[in-house]
């Protein structure tokens, strides 16, 4: 089943402000809206929220309008699949840009079938375009989840999650970490994001989880699966890096036995932009992988507009 139509139109319309603000945070607007249609929120819903959100938007600049033509013209010219694989072969390195954003935006702009959500989205990736660094080649053996338990770093405060990535990345362990994990599989990096978020509650790991789910959605479309699964892994042990590990465990608070309907349904009223992605998330990571852990980390966070965490 398809995005609804007037989901679809809402989505187009907001291409009229830009997919940053604040300088250089990311307009959720097309991310949520995707995610409430893919949940079942109502128009009704859908609307009440766009309404809420447009407020904080800003009005699109020229040099973001000509990008995005650039990219509607080469999607209109060569077909989403061919430009796909073109320019994800160049943004994957970027994997990180704008907390993960650029690969969320785009993964959703896919789910959308518009060639306009995906114009915007690649300009997005393409704009706030960033790297951690040489990517280490892998010479351990460790899972993802093995590899994470050894990370003792230091917790970076201030500024955006870019930032304290980028100075996280600089650390002269960093590399040792990214290196230690061997083969790697998705589904093994989903899970260790999973657990990381359930111990921390941190928000930027929640961004990992996010993360995770698009690169799924775009998968298909990789030249080099393999090479593109290592820079999501050294952003992911960077994000977590950057928030100290899990040295800080903290209790988990709110219902975590809500089932899937309830936590759906109480998705599509939520007002935050992240609790909705989150459980959009949350529930297509349970579909392809199973485990508990997805649906009570998204019960848990819904069911205590506060966090999951104290």
């Amino acid at each position: 089943m398809g995005m609804r139509q007037e989901t679809l139109s809402r989505i187009e319309d907001a291409h009229r402000y830009s997919s940053f603000y604040e300088k250089d945070l990311s307009n959720h607007l097309p991310m949520a809206l995707t995610a409430l249609d893919g949940l079942g929120a109502s128009g009704a819903q859908v609307a009440a929220f766009a309404a809420r959100y447009e407020g904080k938007l800003e009005p699109l600049p020229a040099a973001e309008a000509s990008r995005m033509a650039f990219f509607r013209q080469e999607l209109e010219r060569d077909g989403e699949r061919a430009v796909l694989e073109r320019w994800l072969e160049r943004l994957i390195p970027g994997v990180c840009s704008i907390a993960f954003h650029g690969l969320v935006r785009t993964a959703y702009a896919v789910e959308t079938g518009s060639r306009a959500e995906l114009a915007q989205a690649l300009a997005h990736w393409e704009l706030g375009y960033q790297t951690l660094g040489a990517l280490p080649e892998a010479v351990g053996s460790l899972t993802p989840a093995q590899a994470l338990a050894g990370v003792n770093g230091k917790r970076q405060t201030g500024g955006r999650i870019a930032g304290r990535m980028d100075r996280a990345a600089a650390a002269p362990d960093f590399s040792d970490v990214v290196a230690s994990a061997g083969v790697l599989d998705l589904g093994l990096l989903s899970q260790a994001l999973i657990e990381a978020y359930a111990a921390t509650g941190d928000f930027t790991l929640l961004h990992g989880i996010t993360a995770c789910d698009a690169f799924a959605v775009l998968a298909p479309y990789m030249r080099d699966e393999g090479l593109a699964l290592r820079y999501l892994w050294q952003a992911l042990a960077c994000a977590y890096a950057s928030v100290g590990g899990a040295s800080a465990n903290r209790v988990r608070k709110g219902d975590d036995t809500l089932g899937w309907e309830d936590v759906k349904s109480r998705a599509a009223g939520a007002t935050d932009e992240h609790d909705v992605k989150l459980a959009y998330s949350c529930w297509r990571q349970h579909r392809r992988y199973g485990g508990e852990l997805y649906r009570q980390v998204a019960s848990a966070a819904l069911s205590r507009r506060e966090g999951l965490f104290a």
